[in-house]
């Protein structure tokens, strides 16, 4: 089993754009076992209050928290399927909407898509 976390580090769109911070876990089956994702899950940074700054946030934060903890995208499929994954184009810094949430989870898995690419990369030359 490979355990990856990523942290987030943005701003909301609003408010200043007050900084926030957001940890992504994956846990994923070994290269064998085609690294499906097996455990997904994001999170506020511990001690970090940023997310609260969030237009959405203020509106229904519990919602907004509970729809974050529960997406998981990808869930079950090998993760070179985000390299083929169409989402909508949503740079925003917040969490405020699915569609920015989603390019924010397509990016962290794009970015242990290639560390792992890199990684079996150099085992393969020892």
């Amino acid at each position: 089993m490979v355990e990856a976390k990523f942290r987030y580090e943005g701003t909301t769109c609003s408010n200043l754009g007050s900084p926030l911070q957001f940890d992504y876990y994956l846990k994923l089956s070994t290269a064998r076992g085609g690294y499906k994702i097996e455990s997904t899950s994001c999170a506020p940074a511990d001690g970090d209050l940023g997310y609260t700054r969030m237009c959405e946030y203020m509106n229904n934060g519990e919602q907004l928290l509970k729809n974050i903890k529960k997406e998981e995208p990808l869930l079950g499929r090998p993760l070179d399927d985000v390299l083929k994954w169409e989402r909508r184009y949503s740079p925003a810094g917040c969490y405020c909407d699915l569609d920015s949430r989603l390019h924010k989870w397509g990016l962290v898995l794009e970015v242990i898509h290639y560390a792992l690419v890199q990684y079996e990369k150099q085992k393969s030359e020892i």
